[in-house]
Parts: structure tokens; sequence; C-alpha cells
């Protein structure tokens, strides 16, 4: 009998590639979220730091000029903390849905693993009733030949 080949090797060779590839793209992502979580968090101490600043001069006495220009400072960090905070959902949004792509393609290698699985069971299957037919085959030769 002929060795076993499963007819979609090459097919789940690639979807593995694939998966890898994959997950290096998720890893990628994730690892950019956290550097706009490190970014978000920085801007924000910046902003809070300032804002102590401003709250401690302010007591003690400060001009017009110089409280509007820590408010025109302290306006511009929040409005990178927002613009941060937007590009973080957006990539969320990316990192669930390349999530989305890992869990469909193991899925999708699972099934060719599976039915790898079944087709080698079926051939082993096969095998071993060709085995059986030839000792038998043999057996009653041999028999035939002796009687």
């Amino acid at each position: 009998m002929k060795k076993f080949v499963f007819s979609l090797e090459k097919v789940l060779g690639y979807k593995q590639q694939l998966l890898g590839m994959l997950k290096n793209e998720l890893a990628a992502l994730q690892a950019r979220r956290l550097e706009l979580e490190g970014q978000i968090r920085s801007t924000e101490l910046q902003f809070d730091s300032n804002n102590r600043v401003l709250i401690d001069k302010m007591g003690l006495g400060m001009s017009r000029r110089d409280i509007a220009s820590y408010k025109t400072f302290l306006a511009e960090l929040n409005l990178r903390i927002n613009s941060l905070m937007g590009d973080l959902r957006s990539l969320e949004w990316e990192i669930t849905a390349k999530q989305e792509e890992i869990v469909h393609m193991n899925s999708d290698i699972s099934g060719l693993e599976h039915l790898k699985e079944r087709q080698l069971a079926s051939y082993r299957s096969e095998a071993q009733k060709e085995q059986e037919t030839l000792i038998e085959e043999f057996v009653s030769h041999a028999a035939g030949r002796t009687g």
C-alpha cells in the first residue's frame, strides 16, 4: 500500500504560516498599545503637575497673562490626551479585529488537522484490512500446499 499523503498539507502549512504572521501583527499592535498608554500616563502626569503649579502660583498671586499662558498650555495637554485616547480606542478596535482573525484561523487549522486525523485513521484501517487479507491469503495458500 502506498504511503499516506494528506492532500491539503500545503493548505494546512500555508494557514499555519498565516497564523504566525497574524500573531506577530497582534504582538506589534499590543506593543503599540503599551506605548500609547505610556504616552497617555506621561501626558496626564504632566497635566497634573502643571495644574498644581498653576494653583500654587495663583494662591501666591500671579499675573493674568501668566495664568492665561498656563491655561493655554493645560488646554493643549488636554487636547493631546484626548487625541491619544482616540488613537488608543482605534487601536483597541484593531486588536479586537486581529484577535478575531486569529480565532478564525485557529478554527480553520483545527478543522484541517481533524480532517487529516480522520483520513489517517481511515488509511490505517484500510492498511490493516489489506494486511489481514494478505495474511489470510498466505495462510490459505500455505495450507493448500501442505494439505
